[in-house]
């Protein structure tokens, strides 16, 4: 086993939860796994990575038989449990406590994982079974920001749909945002998600907020492994932005995953955790807006995918070769991945203003990716707030939640409310995953491919501003926006109905 050694995090004193959230591979019949492959998971080399049912029940047992615990198991691979006692003794090696990268957005702030030199002396007995076994470190929630000036007053917009109105410029939910994407005469046309399976992997779901109370009905949330407390939120995060997909795709049959463990943080469930179990119900499409930021400490982007990601890579690859479309935010000036991976839909920022004037989201991360040859970030956009703030869509929130309280000074909501106002590209993505569902609505049959192609080819351009690969940034610099399709915005805002009449 080669260790990683996240170079965004260093050592440090302090003891995280000593519950290890471990990604498992298996080697395919005739072959290596995909960590040992060594090389970028296609498609179609997705499906020739299928393990032998039999031959992963044996390792599971034996990895069991040594403490592990499994908490959901994939085409490609396993996520389990185990207590780091177990796992230095299982694989003859000492972990180090480190600082995640982007804390003050993370899941939690410090996990345990070898150090660069650790030794390594695994037993032979799993190794014999296994592809590889590799610690998930926490991920990072794609809409938090850091403390920012109050929004200056600007005149008001889409302040309809509940909530307080603010005396600046913002997006209402739903209004706001359907009539920005274009998405009422989807709606007028009979064609509003209906029948189409939505699930959304994020913080929690609190629908106690009057706001949900007409997609209750259509609406079921469950738990990945880790997570506790199925109808709380105290995030608010998943919350909120789940607004947005009902916003663009009110009759979908929503299905929000929830991760977080409201009462240890550091022990709740990983984007791996979370997506296999979204794939336990079956969706047409997964949304998820949360992801990690693959930069060394120099600020340039790895140039390797770390092997602790290779399990969630190949389960995301396996899901869209079998016909699920996938969505992922595109990142607030991170290198994000999964929002990198080419098979994904990954989701930029566009910022319109009071006047209807459009610009690349300054906020949006836009990049090349270093990883994928050829992989341009982002393919398509929703709706971003611009730095500093981004404060933009009002969205329903638990009353006393973290984003209530902690951005009232910010978004000019009072505090304990159970509204704030904020965006990222962690709001355009259940954008993008609602308008895959009216397409999907109206073509059960279109492939992840040709809901992309549909997506891209009728967005509309924008040409003007700036995205961010440097969430510090605030628009120094960045990838500029320019006629036709380019690195800021990708192909440019999605227009729902302009999407509608190609399908």
């Amino acid at each position: 086993m080669k260790p990683y050694t996240p170079d965004t995090g260093r050592p440090i004193a302090g003891a995280p939860s000593d519950i290890l959230r471990i990604a498992v591979t298996f080697p395919r019949a005739h072959g290596v796994g995909p960590v040992k492959f060594g090389s970028r998971l296609s498609l179609s080399s997705a499906r020739e990575f299928a393990p032998d049912p039999a031959h992963v029940d044996q390792a599971i047992a034996e990895l069991q038989r040594r403490g592990m615990k499994i908490t959901a198991r994939g085409r490609l691979a396993v996520s389990m449990r185990c207590t780091r006692a177990d796992y230095e003794k299982m694989f003859g090696t000492k972990l180090a406590v480190f600082k995640t990268p982007n804390a003050e957005a993370a899941q939690c702030g410090k996990f345990y994982f070898p150090p660069a030199k650790a030794r390594w002396q695994p037993q032979d007995a799993v190794m014999s079974l296994i592809d590889d076994a590799y610690i998930q470190w926490p991920h990072i929630y794609l809409a938090k920001k850091k403390k920012s000036p109050r929004p200056a007053a600007a005149t008001l917009a889409g302040g309809v749909g509940g909530g307080p109105d603010l005396g600046y410029h913002y997006l209402s939910a739903p209004l706001g945002v359907r009539q920005l994407l274009n998405v009422p005469k989807v709606h007028a046309a009979k064609i509003t998600g209906k029948g189409i399976r939505v699930a959304m992997v994020d913080s929690g779901f609190d629908q106690r907020h009057p706001w949900f109370k007409p997609y209750r009905d259509q609406s079921a949330i469950v738990l990945a492994a880790g997570a506790s407390h199925r109808a709380t939120d105290p995030n608010g995060h998943g919350t909120g932005e789940s607004a947005n997909i009902f916003s663009v795709a009110p009759e979908v049959t929503f299905i929000g995953i929830k991760v977080d463990n409201d009462d240890i943080p550091a022990n709740g469930g990983s984007i791996l955790e979370g997506f296999l179990e979204a794939l336990r119900h079956k969706p047409h499409i997964i949304s998820c807006s949360m992801g990690h930021d693959l930069r060394g400490d120099d600020g340039k982007p790895l140039k390797k995918l770390p092997n602790n990601l290779v399990a969630l890579e190949a389960e995301i690859q396996a899901a869209v070769a079998s016909g699920i479309v996938v969505v992922f935010a595109a990142g607030n000036g991170h290198y994000s991945f999964p929002g990198q991976m080419p098979n994904v839909i990954s989701a930029g920022g566009v910022y319109v203003d009071a006047q209807g004037a459009m610009q690349a989201s300054n906020y949006a991360s836009a990049f090349p990716s270093a990883i994928y040859p050829g992989r341009s970030v982002p393919d398509v956009c929703g709706l971003v707030g611009m730095q500093p703030g981004a404060n933009y869509i009002r969205l329903p929130i638990p009353k006393g939640s973290e984003i209530d309280v902690e951005e009232s000074s910010n978004d000019k909501t009072p505090p304990d409310d159970g509204w704030g106002v904020f965006s990222g590209t962690s709001a355009a993505a259940p954008q993008v995953a609602g308008l895959c569902a009216l397409l999907k609505q109206k073509n059960p049959g279109l492939t992840p491919q040709e809901v992309k192609a549909i997506l891209r080819r009728s967005a509309i351009d924008v040409s003007t501003g700036r995205a961010s690969a440097d969430s510090d940034a605030r628009n120094k610099g960045g990838v500029k926006a320019g006629p036709g399709a380019d690195g800021a915005t990708g192909s440019g805002l999605v227009d729902a109905y302009a999407a509608f009449r190609q399908v």
